[in-house]
């Protein structure tokens, strides 16, 4: 039996048979805890589990379950699917209680096998290996934030926890301005090795002006440590914004690379679009979680991408939608979202950038909604690409774009949104 956190246990009452035989399988609920049980039945707004192999009963409200597991027991208990979208999302991320004692010290730290001879000090946790290189900076609080980030993943999304495996992700924390130039220029000509000149010299271009990047680390590098290639990289010249949970930079950077991670790549027909869902949803996590903005974005340009542009929202995160939403009522900010759709870094004004903000706000902004942008991300994977702008509108319940454009137009001018 695998228990990580304790669910509570309550009375039993009448239950509503099963629709076929029950399965055991991992259940998770809103406050992070999981649990090895069959489905004894649903009763009202509650379900009851049954744990294997000591048959003890957990009784749960349906609305504390995560998405997949709410879908499950549509399909196999007939539930009602308006559990899907009932109840409020909430900010699941805050409310999972972490258990950090089974964070852990990997022993002789980590380093590359083939690159950068720097070692780095490593904290192993469920999901995650995270790195460090420097005096100031250590993995604990970075940590705690990629597992919280981690479970608002697996909370929200369908077969997030199915799609992760086994493998961890790798996240470097790098202090040290050596060990941090040593490791763009091994990843600027492991890029050039692989034919891509061009992204080499944006690596080179952009490398000690960012704030973190994801980079694809060596086969022998994942094998030894049973890694996802893909790693997100800090490039930490302020410790102090990483001593705490749940910091601005570092919450957005993380739900990023996370989302990045479940939608997978798209083909080069399908990216139109992946920026704007892909940023909208880092800077939605970064100002809800945290309550303030400290992200600014990079623009490469330039027939040598070495041209290097910032991009940013408003004076400050939480003047964004108060702003937007005067320049959407005086007809300043058209809310279009096929434009959108087209936007890149280079494009990016302020107001572009916040109304990218507000389209993720509004796809995530209740139960509603946010089964329908998971229900999106699923077709995104599936695919390799964004949906065109018709099919957003019926994936979210609108029978054409405008009515989409104008549902989210009053989000912005009446609604929510903050």
């Amino acid at each position: 039996m695998k228990r990580e956190l304790i669910f509570g246990m309550l009375a039993i009452g009448m239950l509503a048979p099963v629709g076929r035989a029950a399965e055991t399988r991992t259940w998770m609920s809103r406050k992070g805890g999981t649990v090895e049980a069959e489905l004894g039945g649903v009763s009202g707004d509650s379900v009851t589990l049954v744990t294997t192999p000591d048959s003890k009963q957990i009784k749960l409200k349906i609305e504390d379950l995560s998405l997949a597991d709410r879908q499950h027991l549509v399909e196999v208990a007939g539930a009602d699917a308006g559990i899907i979208t009932g109840g409020k999302p909430g900010l699941v991320e805050k409310e999972a209680r972490i258990d950090i004692t089974k964070f852990k010290r990997l022993d002789g730290g980590l380093f590359f096998p083939e690159g950068p001879s720097d070692s780095y000090d490593c904290l192993e946790t469920p999901h995650f290996l995270v790195a460090s290189a420097g005096r100031k900076v250590r993995p604990n609080h970075v940590a705690e934030t990629a597992e919280r980030m981690w479970h608002g993943m697996a909370f929200q999304h369908m077969n997030f926890r199915q799609d992760w495996g086994n493998k961890r992700m790798l996240i470097l924390l790098v202090e040290d301005r050596s060990a941090y130039k040593s490791l763009g220029d091994w990843y600027a000509n492991s890029v050039a090795a692989r034919g891509d000149q061009d992204g080499a010299r944006e690596v080179k271009s952009t490398w000690q002006k960012l704030g973190s990047t994801t980079i694809t680390v060596p086969d022998t590098m994942t094998t030894k440590y049973n890694i996802d290639p893909r790693t997100l990289v800090f490039n930490v010249t302020e410790p102090t914004k990483f001593h705490k949970d749940l910091e601005p930079f570092p919450t957005h950077s993380i739900a990023g690379f996370l989302l990045q991670k479940q939608l997978g790549g798209v083909s080069s027909f399908g990216s139109k679009g992946y920026f704007a869902v892909l940023t909208g949803h880092a800077f939605f996590k970064e100002i809800s979680l945290t309550g303030k903005t400290e992200t600014n974005l990079l623009a490469a340009t330039g027939s040598s991408r070495d041209d290097v542009a910032t991009k940013q929202g408003f004076k400050d995160g939480t003047s964004w939608a108060r702003t937007l939403r005067s320049m959407v009522r005086g007809g300043k900010v058209k809310v279009q979202l096929a434009p959108m759709l087209d936007w890149k870094p280079e494009d990016l004004g302020p107001e572009k950038l916040v109304l990218i903000y507000s389209f993720a706000y509004y796809m995530e902004s209740d139960s509603k909604r946010l089964a329908a942008f998971a229900k999106m991300v699923r077709r995104i994977e599936s695919s390799n690409q964004i949906p065109a702008p018709e099919e957003i509108a019926k994936i979210f319940g609108f029978e054409t774009v405008a009515a989409f454009e104008a549902d989210w137009q009053a989000f912005i001018k009446e609604g929510e949104f903050k």
